[in-house]
């Protein structure tokens, strides 16, 4: 193939290619759209573990609704609520809650529209 014949349709397509792969603004949207996804994932899955494994009175284990593993456990629900097991699982409960809340927050606080990386560093 002489060097002043026109591209053949395979190599169109990987220039076109190349130049979209290389496009500054569809990396970046990749990146933002994996760094939000991954950590709005990990606080689904805590809150998730929250209400439905670790929950002592309401989940799904533990809880009146579910398996009733703290009653089996105790012997009364009345024993349940007292015991130091049940406070330690309402402890780890509440601590996945404040974590999976501060990061769905901080994406919420980082996408409105007033938003700017100045701000960010007066916090930090």
């Amino acid at each position: 193939m002489s060097s002043n014949s026109t591209p053949s349709g395979l190599k169109k397509f990987e220039n076109g290619f190349i130049r979209i792969s290389g496009n500054r603004l569809l990396l970046t949207l990749r990146d933002t759209f994996v760094l939000v996804a991954a950590t709005t994932m990990i606080a689904g899955f805590g809150i998730m573990i929250q209400n439905v494994i670790v929950d002592p009175m309401n989940g799904l284990i533990f809880g009146k609704q579910g398996l009733q593993l703290g009653r089996l456990i105790s012997g009364s629900w009345a024993t349940w609520q007292q015991s130091r097991f049940e406070h330690g699982l309402q402890i780890v409960a509440n601590l996945i809650a404040l974590v999976s809340n501060g990061i769905l927050n901080f994406f919420r606080f980082a996408s409105s529209s007033n938003f700017q990386l100045e701000s960010l560093n007066q916090i930090l």
